[in-house]
């Protein structure tokens, strides 16, 4: 199956077409004068020798840059904007005078440490920093047709398949993304190189096996003391420097830290799953991982470039384990929102069912690397679920992570709230705001895609596009949606002749009826019995979505209108869910819902007992600027008010609850 590209389908939804114009204005700009008051766009400058100062920010910060101009490059072709374009072509210019001649660019070394490269690849960041320039580079290619950030990208690419082809597991990146990018450049340009250094990263992944890991994680950490310690003293001199000197380019001030709740023996946890390998999937081959395991963000990112692999080389061999890992992702390890990833400090997948909503992590990235991950297996293989799960992480454990202003953001996004989380507009790792603007940019592109004679339909999403069919015709498609608050979809389906082909229509796991016409009249879909499956620990199941096939002769100016029903749905957790036993979860379409306090005035959200039946709907057109509402009644009587799980912590008072007690009526 071929993905239909982002440039090629229009978007024209009156729910994502505010927030993409936004992002693409609003959201970068803010992002970008981030970048630059952290000291990130300025590390670029002092690497190209445009000024005197100190390294800002983490190891990784060169990512957080190349992400901006990934997701800059995106809008640039469908929503440009002068102030964002002129900072683009001044960061490629940076990124050009940075790079070293052989194709290094990593500020990081090259201003704290410029003898030193490669030395940790478990820990630093530096194949995952090579890895977000090549998808800038990539990207900017295919919005622009321009190539000098694209030759920046390929001289990148070039260093590290000279340097790390042939050589053992031991030089396997800790943190994957640099296999997704050399996959992205292959599908780019042909070169088998890149196919293969990418393969070779993916295959030799857990082949010291977890002992050997250990011993190579303490010699490698040995060496990251010793860099510690000179950093410090960096440091040192930085704050030295920055009294004596307040003007001087470079003393950037990071934001504070996340907030988190930490659970007992995090800690301890986060060290054992280093050392034995978990934490960065490096636990056994690729093949032997039937678990989702270890830090969140990597363990996507990983199966998107497995995923990637499959389709690209065709070796199926692969398959069977990538499936076992989703469907213990989705069974076991995944939050009602989608979001993954239970454990604090290490980012990372817990036990089976370990999914406490009030030390949630969920980080936004780890549900921005599941979309890109479900988006690959739905190229790979026609199972709606795939699907079915990018919508719902889209409108719950991705779309939470930024604030309806566009210019501020969750990082980790727990289910409960009762300790004054806020919304910031930066964080000391500031990797999530970059990715989602690059997710948004690239959503135009998650909609449709072809296979021969059939076209696919995979997210309700306002939009045009124009395909030609092998056989030659054309066919022109506008898509009409009104989700997330309505079931309301129509398609226009018009080739300019009659035709015949497919058109199959990802029906959603949360519809319960479905009524269809075909130019006003009644039109039967033919849907299968829905499969059952085993609970799942969340409740929310995408293996009840599938498609339907529709082969018939279209004719020109044909028009196909769904009404999807969209109940009130209650979602009752997995038993061995301990932390959420006796309470349920609400939805509604896509949707997940929350009790925030500031519409609960005078209630103890945390302790309300539900009334299940006295739930209705309704729209107000004053909140948020207008958002389906869902109101109750507990068992003593109150009013209560949910809100879009995804819109809480925009107002002053941000104490929310996902799971509520559900009274006997």
């Amino acid at each position: 199956m071929q993905a239909v590209h982002f440039q090629r389908v229009m978007l024209d939804d009156p729910f994502w077409s505010p927030r993409l114009q936004l992002s693409s204005s609003s959201a970068l700009l803010h992002q970008w004068q981030q970048l630059e008051s952290s000291g990130c766009i300025n590390n670029f400058r002092l690497a190209a020798g445009l000024g005197q100062g100190f390294h800002s920010g983490w190891f990784f910060a060169d990512s957080d840059a190349y992400k901006w101009l990934d997701a800059a490059a995106r809008f640039s072709f469908a929503y440009a904007n002068a102030a964002v374009t002129d900072h683009m072509q001044q960061l490629i210019l940076l990124l050009e005078s940075a790079q070293n001649p052989d194709g290094y660019l990593f500020t990081y070394n090259q201003l704290i440490f410029p003898a030193s490269r490669w030395q940790n690849l478990q820990i630093e960041h530096e194949l995952y920093c090579h890895g977000h320039l090549i998808e800038a580079g990539i990207a900017h290619f295919q919005a622009t047709q321009s190539e000098p950030l694209l030759q920046v990208a390929t001289r990148a690419a070039d260093l590290i398949c000279d340097t790390f082809l042939s050589k053992g597991p031991a030089f396997t990146p800790g943190h994957e993304e640099i296999e997704i990018a050399l996959l992205r450049l292959f599908q780019l340009n042909g070169q088998e190189r890149y196919l293969e250094m990418a393969t070779q990263f993916l295959e030799q992944r857990g082949g010291l096996g977890s002992l050997r890991f250990g011993i190579h994680m303490l010699r490698e950490n040995a060496r990251v003391n010793r860099r510690t310690k000179i950093r410090k003293q960096q440091l040192s001199n930085y704050q030295r420097k920055q009294r004596e000197h307040p003007n001087q380019t470079g003393h950037a001030t990071l934001p504070k830290p996340n907030q988190v709740n930490i659970p007992r023996w995090s800690k301890e946890r986060f060290l054992l799953s280093g050392l034995s390998g978990k934490y960065f999937q490096q636990h056994a081959p690729v093949r032997q991982q039937s678990k989702a395991a270890g830090h969140a963000v990597r363990f996507a990112y990983l199966q998107t470039a497995i995923a990637m692999l499959i389709n690209l080389r065709g070796d199926y061999s692969l398959l069977p384990a990538l499936i076992q890992r989703w469907t213990d992702m989705i069974s076991k390890k995944s939050y009602i929102s989608g979001g993954t990833g239970s454990l604090p400090i290490s980012e990372a997948f817990g036990r089976a069912y370990e999914l406490d909503p009030a030390s949630a992590y969920a980080e936004t990235c780890a549900a921005l690397g599941s979309m890109f991950w479900n988006w690959e297996m739905t190229l790979l293989k026609p199972d709606a679920a795939y699907a079915d799960l990018f919508e719902h992480l889209l409108y719950n454990a991705a779309l939470v992570g930024i604030g309806q202003d566009m210019v501020c953001y969750l990082y980790n996004n727990p289910l409960e709230n009762n300790n004054g989380l806020q919304r910031e507009p930066w964080f000391e790792i500031p990797c999530c705001p970059s990715n989602l603007a690059r997710t948004w940019a690239a959503l135009p592109g998650y909609i449709y895609t072809h296979e021969g004679d059939a076209l696919w339909i995979h997210q309700f999403i306002g939009s045009t596009f124009e395909h030609v069919l092998p056989s030659g015709n054309p066919v022109f498609i506008k898509l009409d949606s009104s989700l997330p608050w309505q079931g309301d979809v129509k398609l226009y389906v018009d080739p300019p002749e009659a035709h015949e082909f497919t058109l199959n229509i990802r029906i959603p796991s949360w519809f319960q009826e479905v009524n269809v016409t075909l130019n006003g009249s009644e039109y039967s879909l033919g849907t299968a019995a829905a499969l059952k499956f085993s609970a799942t620990a969340s409740g929310y199941d995408p293996r009840d979505a599938q498609y339907v096939a529709l082969l018939r002769t279209w004719q020109p100016g044909d028009v196909l209108e769904f009404n999807f029903s969209m109940p009130i749905i209650i979602l009752y957790p997995h038993p061995r869910v301990k932390s959420c036993r006796g309470k349920v979860a609400i939805t509604r379409g896509p949707l997940l819902y929350c009790l925030e306090a500031q519409d609960n005035p005078g209630i103890d959200i945390f302790n309300v007992a539900l009334l299940s039946s006295s739930l209705s709907v309704r729209f107000d057109a004053d909140l948020f600027g207008g958002v389906t509402v869902i109101e109750g009644t507990s068992d003593s009587g109150q009013a209560l008010t949910f809100i879009p799980y995804a819109w809480w912590a925009n107002r002053a008072d941000t104490r929310m609850v996902v799971y509520v007690k559900l009274a006997h009526n």
